[in-house]
């Protein structure tokens, strides 16, 4: 039995002459996620153009309007008002399956004046995050997991308004994004 059922092999298309062409390409979603955080910290008022608009943004953009940011949409733009943390509430995060908001929002909750409850869809549940606990926990920062302290969600942050901060070995070799998640909050 033949695998191959084509006669010819396909030959790529050769352009005739000059091609006047624009192509328009969609964000990142990583990138769109990094920008939220540090609008989320900055002094003022941020306006993303054209962000890529997904799940995992969409989870972000909730996160961080729990922890005190603001969002205001207009048609091809996200201008975020940086979080006020003024407010000392319990507030419940959903991760979802978002790697990005299950590692750069934690170290945001520690500058939160009250306790964030991390969790995220089944599968989440299995991603590791020894290393982002462990690394707050360092800082001085309170985390509070369930009884089998498995280093993973759902955990709860307990914030202070302000993290003490110092010297830091983190073991990045299961995510980089361990080490983006305390840069960003720093």
């Amino acid at each position: 039995m033949t695998l191959n059922t084509y006669s010819t092999p396909w030959l790529a298309p050769l352009a005739g002459g000059l091609i006047d062409a624009v192509v328009k390409l969609p964000g990142s979603k990583s990138l769109t996620n990094r920008e939220l955080v540090l609008s989320a910290l900055a002094a003022s008022p941020t306006a993303l153009i054209e962000p890529l608009v997904s799940r995992d943004s969409e989870l972000m953009i909730a996160a961080l309007e729990s922890l005190g940011a603001k969002f205001e949409r207009d048609e091809n733009q996200i201008t975020v008002t940086p979080i006020d943390s003024a407010s000392a509430e319990t507030v419940s995060v959903d991760c979802g399956l978002a790697g990005t908001v299950m590692r750069f929002v934690p170290p945001l909750a520690g500058l939160h004046r009250g306790r964030v409850e991390f969790d995220g869809d089944v599968a989440a549940r299995r991603r590791p995050m020894s290393t982002t606990i462990d690394s707050l926990r360092k800082l001085g920062v309170q985390v509070g997991q369930s009884a089998s302290d498995a280093g993973s969600l759902p955990f709860a942050v307990h914030g202070g308004g302000s993290i003490l901060g110092g010297e830091l070995t983190i073991d990045a070799s299961e995510s980089s994004q361990f080490v983006s998640g305390l840069l960003l909050a720093a």
